[in-house]
């Protein structure tokens, strides 16, 4: 395997794992999301994810916290990497939406790159029509997780359904205090609605470098926008790249 000094992620929420088909050609023909290391991805269930994961030749690993009421699947967090995954930690986030009552979890795993390896996780938070305070200790509950197994490298990444920059910011803070910084700081908004740009997907980065960011627009398969980061690695860390998944 060759060495590379830059790690590719992209998180997207997949509005109900429905157009699973236009997802995998967004993720294999757009230029921004093509060769990617690391997806997270919101809003699948198990069978769409395994479909994706094999159609892009990368492992995966999932978790639900059960059915959605309105679509009836599976409705949870899945990670897939170019890389051996670990074993998957689901870890449900506290509060419910008032109006559905669908949890929420978040799905950690390690991604064994090399000799070294990455911990990452899928997150999906609730909607904003549950209250600040609820929502905010879903953002604890997070970085609570984070702190109970601390290390050294780490990437977050998901909706976090933020939808004013004072939410932005009361994340930023928490996810600051765990040394994660938010790499896509500045890569545009990831959804419209009601003629209004909203920001709701972030990612978080412990021990990289962002170099880039930015989503990908026109993208059919959901109506979030796909969120991409560029990362660079240590050279010491001696980070690889299976040469038969070089694109």
């Amino acid at each position: 395997p060759r060495f590379t000094d830059s790690l590719r992620v992209v998180s997207w929420n997949v509005k109900f794992g429905l157009e699973i088909e236009a997802a995998s050609i967004e993720l294999t023909d757009n230029p921004d999301l093509k060769s990617a290391d690391i997806v997270l991805l919101q809003e699948m269930d198990e069978i769409g994810t395994a479909k994706l994961a094999e159609q892009l030749s990368l492992d995966f690993v999932y978790a639900t916290p059960g059915t959605h009421r309105q679509s009836g699947r599976n409705f949870g967090n899945a990670i897939l990497a170019r890389w051996p995954l670990g074993e998957p930690e689901a870890i449900r986030l506290p509060h419910k939406a008032g109006l559905r009552g669908q949890p929420r979890v978040l799905l950690r795993t390690q991604v064994f790159v090399g000799a070294g390896s990455i911990d990452v996780c899928s997150v999906h938070t609730e909607v904003p029509s549950m209250s600040s305070a609820k929502r905010l200790r879903q953002f604890d509950e997070i970085t609570a997780s984070i702190a109970r197994r601390p290390v050294d490298r780490f990437v977050v990444g998901g909706d976090f359904n933020t939808v004013s920059a004072r939410g932005i910011q009361a994340l930023s803070e928490r996810m600051l205090a765990v040394g994660a910084v938010r790499v896509s700081n500045g890569a545009g908004s990831t959804l419209r609605r009601g003629g209004q740009e909203f920001t709701l997907d972030h990612i978080f980065a412990r021990g990289f470098e962002p170099i880039s960011a930015g989503v990908a627009a026109q993208c059919a398969a959901s109506d979030h926008r796909p969120l991409w980061v560029i990362l660079r690695i240590d050279e010491h860390e001696g980070l690889t790249k299976p040469e038969h998944l070089e694109c």
